[in-house]
């Protein structure tokens, strides 16, 4: 009798809900909110990694990434943990909303995407598009009634125009450590004005509550995600025993989310660590202790003073959809459970042409993305080049518009026509 036996799912734990594995490692991933960061990263940011975003100069981009983290996490029912000690955090009035459905009817038909042929460009109807409807991503899970089925997707579709609504806060599980409170608590006899530690503490705790990986867990029990997100870090508020204490942190945070079901991004802001223009050491080190590092630099926060950043947000029309509001730089990509990053063998932009010297990123209306930069058109795009066929001053006089066979040109008559 062989001692093999057949791994049957009912035995295989469950994965949270709205995630999914990485192909090429293995990884447990999450998704970050804005599908184009997704695909940077590989798929999405891995469990137990930290995913540092360098602050823009004298701009609020990289919160804009912020809010869509914040957001991802209310949207696919994870535990958020928010740490700010710059400002006061208002979730209302800050966090994005979501304008897809999150439960379908379990008659309705379901839509073929193979039976709705392009009528354009049709051959690349069968590629897999960066933003867009992840519907093959989609988990399903059993919801009160049978009539209904309730759709977790891995990544929610967000519009900055919309805002949260207040009943998924207020039934969020949500933890804020923000200006005042994290300052009274770090005041403490306990951490004399030490923040490093407080917030360490803290978020220490809160993975010994159900999401350390560690402890086992019953058998068909789903586990669940905790979402630590940390702005400005390393600011003037933030107070330490040291110098070093930020590198510290990060070591120590590092190897506590190791061994977790937890996912961190931090907002840093490393153009207050520079000296003449030129970074100091410590960035660096800094980097090195988190498992992903992307940069946003602004045209405007890079190239504008301040006064000059109002007056052009002043002017209507002072910039279109089709502008790139600045550059994206990935100093740093996850090589969790691997030696190598996948984001060669599984991100669209890099094997679609782009690469780590050419990304840019814009903000539309609605939606945040990051991009292949691609230069102007010479001449710009808002000059015709071919004259309407009406126009009476774009064809010679004696020419009529018609009278275009073979061999022909719009608007001169036909040299085959006698």
């Amino acid at each position: 009798m062989s001692s093999f036996r057949k791994r049957v799912p009912e035995s295989q734990p469950k994965i949270p809900p709205a995630t999914r594995l990485n192909a090429h490692s293995a990884q447990l991933l999450v998704s970050t909110g804005v599908p184009s960061l997704d695909d940077l990263l590989g798929g999405g940011l891995p469990v137990g990694g930290i995913l540092m975003i360098e602050e823009d100069r004298q701009t609020g981009y990289s919160n804009t990434l912020l809010s869509y983290f914040s957001s991802q996490s209310l949207a696919a029912g994870h535990k958020l943990c928010i740490v700010n000690a710059d400002q006061e955090v208002d979730l209302k009035a800050q966090l994005p909303g979501w304008a897809t459905r999150n439960t379908v009817q379990a008659d309705a038909p379901v839509k073929d995407a193979t039976s709705e042929a392009m009528k354009i460009a049709w051959r690349y109807q069968n590629l897999p598009r960066v933003d867009g409807d992840d519907d093959a991503n989609r988990q399903k899970t059993s919801g009160s009634s049978t009539s209904e089925v309730a759709e977790i997707p891995f990544c929610e579709r967000f519009d900055l125009m919309l805002r949260i609504q207040p009943a998924v806060v207020d039934q969020a599980q949500v933890e804020v450590l923000d200006g005042d409170r994290l300052l009274r608590l770090a005041s403490s006899e306990k951490y004399g004005g030490d923040m490093y530690q407080c917030v360490l503490d803290h978020i220490s705790s809160l993975i010994d509550d159900g999401f350390s990986s560690l402890k086992p867990v019953a058998q068909n029990t789903e586990r669940n995600i905790l979402r630590i997100e940390i702005g400005s870090l390393g600011s003037g508020f933030w107070q330490g025993s040291d110098s070093l204490a930020i590198l510290k942190f990060l070591h120590r945070l590092r190897g506590i989310l190791r061994y977790s079901y937890a996912v961190c991004m931090i907002s840093f802001p490393a153009h207050l660590y520079e000296d003449s223009g030129t970074r100091l050491p410590i960035v660096r080190r800094i980097e090195h202790l988190c498992d992903a590092v992307i940069e946003l630099e602004s045209f405007e926060g890079t190239y504008a003073s301040p006064s000059d950043i109002v007056a052009r947000q002043a002017k209507s029309g002072a910039s279109t959809s089709q502008d790139y509001h600045g550059f994206v730089h990935i100093h740093k990509l996850p090589r969790l459970n691997s030696l190598t990053a996948s984001v060669g063998r599984l991100s669209l932009l890099h094997t679609g042409g782009g690469s780590a010297n050419n990304l840019a990123f814009r903000l539309r209306r609605k939606k945040f993305s990051i991009e292949t930069y691609h230069l102007p058109i010479e001449g710009g795009v808002s000059e015709r080049r071919v004259p309407a066929k009406d126009d009476p001053k774009a064809l010679r006089p004696g020419i009529s518009v018609g009278g275009i066979g073979c061999g022909s040109t719009p608007g001169r008559k036909d040299p085959l026509e006698f």
